[in-house]
């Protein structure tokens, strides 16, 4: 399958725009968008020209740190959003306390990251951007088979799944699927996109509630009688059993051979749902 290029060009194009507008006029929606460009040229980059020179190094160590300071960004506005929307009425004062707290730590967080996103650093960016898609190989590597094989060890694990093991899956399957997404007109490569993002959002709303949990957990001591602990708690280990059973069926789904059809089963389709409605109201 012939590669294209312009998919690339596009995702390049992306990531310098969203550096852009950080260093110009930065907004909350930016930081996301930015993180989530990178998140896909770091991908790119890595899985499809795995032996990078020096220069590709350089590059890719650049966007990894801006992306991981920016993740941890939006990882507060998730936390924060969710807390907002979580009906407890017992003990109010002690939301508002822990929302108080976040929004510091977010605050000093945003002011860490567009520290770094300053002038110099966004031209060097785009500088090394526009190198890197100048030189991007031709032929490139066939995405569709560089997604297959990433799959192969992904979705062939019968191991216990663990809390550990779910995280992998999480990062994991992103980058499985920002590489079958270059293959728009590929329906092998199609169905696994459209597997794994439904895997990927019942994850990802158990990493969100795991996160919070963790941060609640730490702002309320242990042995205290908290409605709010045990709301969040307990939210965490529904989203935990939602992502088991999510990736369990987007391994039998992707692990199907290309003549049999990828059949939506009534307990996948209760899991999407469930963490379809949860992502709107979080």
């Amino acid at each position: 399958m012939a590669f294209d290029h312009d998919r690339v060009a596009q995702l390049f194009e992306k990531l310098d725009r969203q550096a852009t507008k950080l260093s110009v006029k930065p907004q909350p929606k930016n930081i996301h968008q930015f993180r989530t460009a990178a998140r896909r040229v770091e991908t790119v980059l890595g899985e499809l020209i795995p032996d990078q020179d020096r220069k590709g190094r350089k590059l890719l160590k650049l966007v990894s740190r801006l992306r991981r300071r920016a993740g941890r960004v939006r990882d507060l506005d998730v936390q924060i959003a969710a807390l907002r929307n979580l009906k407890v009425s017992e003990q109010p004062g002690l939301k508002t306390q822990i929302l108080q707290a976040l929004s510091e730590k977010r605050a000093r967080r945003e002011k860490r990251f567009l520290d770094m996103v300053d002038k110099a650093t966004v031209r060097q960016l785009r500088r090394r951007l526009k190198r890197a898609q100048e030189r991007f190989p031709d032929p490139a590597p066939d995405p569709s088979a560089v997604a297959q094989s990433m799959l192969a060890g992904f979705a062939n694990h019968n191991g216990a799944i663990t809390e550990k093991l779910l995280h992998s899956y999480r990062v994991q399957g992103k980058k499985i699927r920002y590489i079958a997404e270059l293959v728009p007109d590929d329906a092998r490569a199609q169905r696994m996109v459209e597997q794994l993002k439904r895997m990927q959002d019942a994850l990802g709303e158990w990493h969100d509630w795991l996160t919070l949990n963790s941060t609640v957990a730490k702002l309320i001591p242990d042995g205290t009688n908290s409605p709010l602990r045990s709301a969040v708690s307990n939210i965490m280990r529904a989203k935990y059993r939602d992502a088991v059973q999510a990736v369990n069926f987007a391994k039998t789904q992707l692990l199907k051979k290309p003549t049999e059809p990828a059949q939506m089963a009534s307990n996948g389709r209760r899991s999407v749902g469930t963490v379809e409605a949860a992502r709107a109201v979080a």
